[in-house]
């Protein structure tokens, strides 16, 4: 729900964080969603897309860069080939196309207005990374394209919206899914997830992590605070061969320094450290939960 100045967004169907906004910078209303580029008194330059905040230039690069890099630096050899579902900001690509070693990255978002109001409107965001040589960007159902490309991927993230009920986006949550994405990954490859707020959604951050028990033999969860969305937020990354969660710090600060290129704002040997180190509560929530999200039993968010 939206007021002329404030933006009420629910974390739940019991509470919610209201944003001051200075001013609305630009508009668009697609088939699938309505976005919005705002100036947040707090966190500046902000995308809300179906009134929910979706990244601010405040923080934008927690997100991302927690997001990507400890499984990017994790993967041995280092990821050549990467695919991206969702991500429409393109600071997730961005992030990516710092490996010295990616020679490929495809980007496959379902809304072409998005992206094409990302390019004019987020260049913050991802400085020129949709016109990077090695970027190839697809607009379809990241779920089709799973399905049905015969390419395989060292590294596979997934940004994506959080599944929701009545929505689709549970879809991409589940062991099925997950099933597929194995079929297309290489032997030493991984993947990561955006995995929900620990603060709000507990039950779904753990699930998660469970169901990709399920189809991997190595899985790790991280998370840390990201202000603009007033709580924590989680990741899990999943292999057959890499775990980010046990590198020492000498492997991690090596690896960072040989693999990437560029600026990294957030992500260093102590943030990774920090990272994976998970509170006692946590951990309880992640031992204790034995759900897994299929098709015929999804897990959703609370709000």
């Amino acid at each position: 729900m939206m007021s002329w100045h404030w933006l009420i967004e629910w974390q739940t169907p019991y509470e919610f964080h209201g944003h001051e906004i200075k001013k609305v910078l630009a508009e668009e209303k697609s088939e699938y969603q309505s976005v919005m580029l705002v100036e947040f008194t707090r966190f500046g330059k902000g995308l809300v897309i179906d009134g929910k905040v979706q990244s601010t230039i405040y923080d934008e690069y927690i997100y991302h860069e927690s997001l990507v890099h400890p499984i990017g630096i994790s993967l041995d050899p280092s990821p050549k080939t990467a695919l991206i579902l969702g991500g429409g900001e393109g600071a997730t690509l961005r992030e990516v196309l710092k490996y010295n070693s990616i020679e490929r990255a495809v980007m496959v978002d379902l809304d072409g207005k998005v992206i094409e109001f990302a390019k004019r409107e987020l260049k913050e965001w991802h400085r020129d990374s949709f016109e990077d040589k090695r970027t190839e960007l697809i607009i379809g159902d990241g779920l089709d394209y799973v399905k049905n490309t015969k390419d395989k991927f060292d590294l596979i993230v997934l940004d994506l919206t959080d599944p929701l009920k009545g929505s689709t986006s549970y879809k991409l949550y589940t062991k099925e899914f997950y099933l597929s994405l194995k079929n297309i990954l290489n032997k030493r490859g991984g993947i990561v997830t955006q995995a929900t707020s620990p603060s709000f959604s507990a039950e779904v951050y753990s699930t998660i992590y469970t169901t990709l028990k399920q189809v991997f033999n190595k899985v790790s969860a991280s998370y840390t605070y990201i202000a603009s969305f007033d709580g924590l937020w989680g990741f899990v990354y999943a292999s057959d061969d890499a775990d980010p969660s046990s590198m020492s710090k000498a492997e991690v600060e090596n690896r960072i320094k040989s693999r990437i290129k560029g600026e990294l704002r957030w992500y260093d040997v102590d943030t990774h450290t920090a990272l994976f180190s998970l509170p006692k509560n946590i951990r309880k929530c992640i031992e204790n939960n034995t759900r897994i999200s299929t098709e015929e039993n999804p897990i959703y968010v609370p709000a």
